[in-house]
């Protein structure tokens, strides 16, 4: 069955050479039970790990029915480990974690045999190996006596063709191991039993051949009982026929038996999780803060929408518009300005930036009602921004809203592609209502003085709720100017809305100040002489605007002129860029800690790998529990973090109503990455020694 020919190992300690085995030369056969006896240091140990496979040869040649092994890669040593040899350790080498049932089935798991059957077979090996009454108990829970029966159970369950014993009984008493002895005989049938042992009279009533090793080299091979050669056969293909299924199955029953482990696993990740999430809603809101404000020239930019007005700003004769067959609106500055609107419910009040408009836009529905009566309100909101309001709409739906002092009922709300910020729709002309909060947020005020103008700025001030107040600087009356000035007002610094009446003077006695501060009365409501500009919505776009300008009046069309999107844009991915170099660094830490963690369970591993498990589907098993942890825990943070807003609503969360789809997506990609990244470091440390180095903590010893 085995044959070795001028085999020999070494290894390498720091720079020194140490020869463990030379030129072994040894043929081996089924049914032959043989003790390989020396003392310790001779290479017993380590002969029998060369013929199983757990440790590799540096000259020579290994036979396995004939066939060679010297060119077998990796996967391919534990391919023929898992079809051909059980082991059975002198550590034992049991999964402490699992139970002793779930340890004998792992053979069946590893073969794909269905959980009944698994759970059948294992059962009647335990009662062969007198372990019926401890099938519950975790390994780390049993006596050295019964831990070495499970893995003679579990060896068994491999139905190999070699059985490996090392020193089965070194850590056992004695009447332990006469049990453990008579246990190997009872199951030596069609088998080569290969026991490495320091106490040969142990196993002498049951051993057909003696080997003594010395120095590395065999000193004596001695038959006590002959048995028949048997003929050499050609190995069929390697192969590996692990599941999916299985392995997935190994990997969920290795987080739920080390639940210390996969607390803290889980733990780590879940802080990492918060901090990424946080970071990345930190970055959506700062960059659509610095783009949805109310300095921008349009809100609503719907593909069909013209803006007509004259280039000085003076009254537009009605004749150069009145052809349009599309709908227009006068004067409908509110289209493109914000103001608040305030949501009621149960006491308690939330402010939103708005705008109004009365042309029926294009959008998709989302909650509530689209049937609108009076003094009803339908909610259009921004597709950038639909998570970061409907999260605050939805409990508001079917409450009131309240327009300057006016009461509306908001009834529903929908998305639209085509406006900035959220677009106010009802039945009610609330226009007038619109209009003086829009006077009163988005005023400058021009100050005409002979041969001099001065723009000056607005500022809101505390003066007299109830009558528009004027402060300007003393200097200016000094020279005499108080009687010849001349103000109007400016819409958005583009409409001339009203000269303002009755106004309240005061003055600074300063000649340093340049600036004008003023306050409105809350209720005025700006007075218009004339059209200054139509809001137009035309299907035919090209003729409209043609003829618009073939009438003398400039016409600018928000759809193209609006650019701020793609600032967003970039905006956007500049910061999530930054938050994930931040989060990457985060990662190094934490696998600082994740990789103490998952060291721990290297043997568990390692033990996996002796069953057979080839390097692809042991690094699948690895990955697949990091991945589950990390997507759990991302899962966990993502629901506390809305949990924390909703029940306690901090300041500091507000963040997470700027969530969307994109957002979410990008926050779970790269979690994605880094726990893979995070397996597959650990995977690299896992394969980077052989079987036995690992399980002696990445350095061979020569016994």
């Amino acid at each position: 069955m085995l044959e070795l020919k001028n085999v020999s190992k070494y290894y390498n300690n720091d720079g020194l050479i140490t020869m463990a085995l030379r030129n072994i030369n040894l043929s081996l056969s089924k049914n032959e039970i043989v003790a390989i006896v020396g003392d310790s240091g001779s290479g017993k140990s380590t002969l029998l790990n060369v013929i199983c496979g757990v440790d590799n040869y540096d000259e020579g040649e290994l036979y396995f029915k004939g066939n060679e092994t010297s060119y077998f890669n990796q996967d391919d040593m534990d391919i023929y480990r898992k079809n051909n040899i059980a082991f059975i350790f002198q550590n034992y080498n049991i999964i402490d974690s699992y139970t002793v049932l779930e340890n004998v089935m792992l053979p069946f798991i590893l073969r794909g045999i269905s959980k009944r059957d698994a759970l059948k077979e294992a059962k009647e090996l335990l009662e062969k190996v007198g372990l019926t009454g401890r099938l519950k108990n975790k390994g780390v829970n049993l006596s050295g006596g019964e831990k070495q029966r499970c893995v003679i159970a579990r060896a068994l369950a491999s139905n190999c063709s070699i059985l490996a014993c090392d020193e089965p009984t070194g850590n056992l008493d004695s009447q332990s191991g006469k049990e453990i002895i008579k246990i190997l005989k009872d199951v030596a049938k069609d088998k080569l039993v290969l026991i490495v042992t320091h106490n040969y009279e142990e196993v002498s009533e049951i051993v057909t051949r003696r080997i003594k090793v010395v120095d590395g080299e065999i000193a004596e091979d001695y038959v006590l009982e002959a048995v028949p050669k048997e003929e050499n056969e050609v190995l069929s293909s390697q192969s590996d026929f692990v599941s999916k299924k299985s392995l997935f199955k190994l990997a969920l029953l290795n987080i739920k038996n080390t639940p210390k482990k996969t607390f803290f696993t889980f733990f780590v990740f879940l802080l990492i999780s918060l901090v990424s999430f946080y970071l990345y809603l930190s970055s959506t809101a700062s960059s659509e803060e610095s783009s949805f404000n109310p300095d921008t020239s349009f809100q609503n930019f719907e593909n069909n929408r013209m803006i007509a007005f004259n280039y000085d700003h003076t009254l537009i004769d009605k004749k150069a518009y009145d052809f349009i067959e599309g709908t227009y609106y006068e004067n409908a500055f509110y289209e493109d300005s914000i103001f608040q609107l305030t949501l009621l419910m149960n006491g308690k009040n939330t402010s939103i930036p708005v705008v109004y408009t009365r042309y029926n836009m294009q959008y998709s529905h989302i909650n509530g009602s689209e049937e609108l009566e009076e003094r009803d309100v339908y909610i259009l909101l921004p597709r950038l921004q639909l998570d970061e309001y409907s999260l605050i709409l939805s409990s508001y739906l079917t409450g009131q809203v309240r327009v300057l002092t006016s009461l509306f009922n908001l009834k529903g709300f929908g998305v639209s592609e085509n406006i900035n910020v959220p677009v106010l729709i009802s039945k009610t002309d609330i226009s007038t209502l619109v209009s003086a909060i829009t006077f009163k947020e988005q005023t400058s005020l021009i100050l005409k003085i002979p041969s001099i103008d001065y723009t000056l700025n607005v500022v809101k001030g505390s003066g007299n709720p109830f009558k528009p107040t004027l402060f300007i600087p003393y200097l200016w009356v000094s020279k005499g100017y108080q009687d010849e000035m001349e103000l109007s007002m400016y819409l958005s610094d583009l409409y001339p809305i009203a000269t303002p009446e009755d106004w309240q003077i005061s003055y600074l006695y300063s000649e340093i100040y340049s600036t004008c501060y003023f306050d409105l009365p809350f209720n005025y409501i700006p007075k218009l002489d004339g059209v200054y500009e139509v809001t137009i919505y035309a299907d035919r776009i090209s003729d409209t605007m043609s003829k618009l300008q073939s009438n003398g009046l400039t016409v600018l069309r928000p759809a193209v002129e609006y650019n701020v999107i793609t600032l967003n844009v970039l905006l956007y991915y500049c910061y999530v860029s930054l938050c994930t170099i931040i989060i990457f660094v985060l990662c190094f830490i934490s696998y600082t800690v994740l990789s103490r963690i998952y060291k721990s369970k290297y043997k568990d591993y390692t033990v996996l790998r002796t069953l057979g498990v080839v390097k692809k589907k042991m690094s699948f098993i690895v990955t697949l529990e990091v991945v589950m942890i990390a997507i759990f825990a991302s899962l966990i943070s993502f629901i506390t973090l809305y949990l924390i807003y909703f029940i306690f609503e901090p300041s500091y969360l507000n963040v997470v109503t700027y969530n969307r789809w994109s957002t979410s997506l990008i926050y779970y990609v790269v979690m994605l990455l880094f726990s893979y990244y995070i397996a597959r470091r650990f995977n690299r440390k896992l394969f980077k020694f052989s079987v036995q180095s690992t399980f002696k903590g990445e350095g061979g010893h020569n016994d």
